[in-house]
Parts: C-alpha cells; structure tokens; sequence
C-alpha cells in the first residue's frame, strides 16, 4: 500500500530522497506536497565527524642539571556536532507570527483607491480563458496567441524580446503551433486532462521542463514570464498575477515580496530540489495562504501586495 500524504490524504507518496537529518523526503505526486518521513536513522549523512584530537605530546625531560621534571599535555574536547539542516521548500508554519500581524495591519490600512473596473481587461480575460481551454486551443489565431504574450492587460509581460525573436524566426504557423503544444502540455500534459492525472508529472515539473527547455513540448523564449502569465488566465482561482520569482532590478518578484512582507528567505532556484517550477509555484502558493480572505479576487489581492511592499 502506498504511503498516504498527510495533506490530501491520498496514497501517491514519491521518495525524493535522503535529507541532511536522515530522514526521507517524500512528494505526494497528487498534490505536490513534500514532508519528511520517519524518525531521525543512524546515517553517515546525518553525523558530523569529530574532530581528530591532537596527538599526545610526548613527556619531555629538562637536560640541566636541576631535577628532571616532566610536561604532559591535555586533550581538547572534540567540538559539538552542528545542528542538521533540513532543506525544504517554506510554508505558513515557517512565517513569524509578528509578520503575519504586520501583514494584518497592512491589509486594514490599505486605501483600496482602485480604479473603475476596466471592462477590456474583463474581456481579454475570458477570451484567452475560453481560447487555453481544451476545446478552444487548437482554434487560437496566431495573432491572438502572439498578442497574449506581449501584452501586459493583465500583468507587467516585462521582456518579451526573445520570445518574439523566436516566433518570427519560426514564423506565424509554426510559433502558434509551437505555442499551443506548450500550452497544452502546460495545463494538461501529456493525458490531455484539465484534472491532474496520475500518469503525467505535476503542474511544478511539466513547468520547469518547459522553462529548461528539456520537454519536447518546450518552445524558445516560453520561459518562466510567459508560462506564469498563462496560468494567471487559466488558472484564476490559484496564481497571482506576479510572473517571476526575482523581481531584478525592479525588485517586485515574489522572492523578494516574501522576504519584505513575510520575512521569510526563498531558496534558490536549483536544477534538483529547488526548481524553478517548484520556487515559482511554491512562492505564489506561499503568498495566497499569507493573505487570507478579504480580496475580491487574486487580481486585488496582486494590486495589495504591491502596494504592501512598497509601505514595507
């Protein structure tokens, strides 16, 4: 049988591997959650060596004529064992609790001057809604398809150069349908499923073999930017409308909107534990369970986090 994940309670418990403490890392491929598993083994992974002593002085005799004495020295004490270190992905539990009542304030201070609703910015949502979904995809114009990237209606597209480089490189049948392919594999993977099916990998993977560009679904210039503005629209009720992990220069990434806002560090994004569909999915799950209800949608609850890091 297998091991039940304790947050969905669904028996699909991966092994990921050993962590730093002995324990094993499992990933529940239903849900994505991670947690450790078992109590802390024996490990050569999880003992710190002791410091060798230093060799024992040998007992030396004065060659005077005064009367021999002998010096001896003592052993030093071997130093402590560090403290193992666990790496995992933060959550909720990992955010102070003076954060979280700092985050409180701000959302009862903020001023909610929000501009009259745009009803263009409405309508290009649910057309590109309607245009990623399973029966609407295969249909998207290559205008339309190429528009949705380079606008920012929704969310600041920021540069978008070498996505364009690539779809005039390849040209309008080719890019669009490129594009759909990884649009699809996005969303739906290889099963085609708007629900997450057991034989594909989870939404954090199939986004960071398309970023990596090691998915035969990938396509150039489709990197992290655009595949988050498309969960944004076809994903709605999940993903903020904040499209990179590291803000650059501007500063306004996830990455640094926890770390001002929550007081908490992100890892780094690595090719292993820590990837980037993993950091981005994961910041942005971070950031929604942070705010809490009281925002009409996520799109209110973007314009407040951005409003919240500028005051902090």
């Amino acid at each position: 049988m297998a091991l039940a994940c304790p947050s969905c309670e669904v028996g699909a418990a991966e092994y990921v591997g050993m962590a730093d403490d002995g324990r094993n890392e499992m990933r529940c491929t239903s849900c994505g959650h991670h947690w450790m598993h078992g109590a802390r083994p024996v490990s050569p992974r999880a003992v710190v060596p002791k410091s060798t002593p230093a060799p024992r002085a040998r007992a030396t005799a004065a060659r005077s004529s005064s009367p021999r004495t002998t010096t001896t020295t003592t052993r030093s004490a071997p130093a402590p064992a560090a403290a193992p270190v666990v790496r995992r992905f933060p959550t909720l539990d990992d955010v102070p609790g003076e954060a979280l009542q700092r985050l409180a304030a701000l959302k009862a201070a903020w001023p909610r001057q929000r501009p009259r609703p745009d009803s263009y910015a409405a309508d290009f949502r649910r057309l590109y809604e309607l245009m990623f979904s399973r029966a609407g995809l295969p249909h998207a114009e290559p205008g339309q398809l190429k528009d949705f990237v380079t606008s920012d209606v929704l969310a600041l597209s920021g540069n978008t150069s070498s996505f364009s480089r690539e779809w005039r490189k390849l040209g309008d049948r080719d890019a669009s349908q490129r594009f759909r392919d990884a649009v699809e594999y996005l969303l739906r993977g290889e099963s085609g499923d708007d629900e997450q099916s057991p034989d594909d990998p989870p939404l954090e993977d199939r986004f960071t073999a398309l970023v990596d560009q090691t998915s035969p679904h990938a396509m150039g210039g489709a990197r992290e930017s655009v595949l988050t503005h498309v969960l944004v629209v076809a994903r709605p009720e999940r993903f903020l409308p904040i499209l990179t992990v590291d803000g650059g220069s501007g500063g306004e990434g996830k990455r640094e909107i926890v770390a001002s806002l929550l007081g908490v560090e992100l890892p780094p994004v690595d090719r292993s534990r820590h990837t980037i569909g993993r950091v981005a999915c994961g910041s942005n799950d971070l950031l929604v369970d942070a705010l809490g209800a009281g925002f009409a949608d996520l799109d209110d609850a973007a314009a407040f986090l951005l409003w919240a890091h500028g005051q902090a």
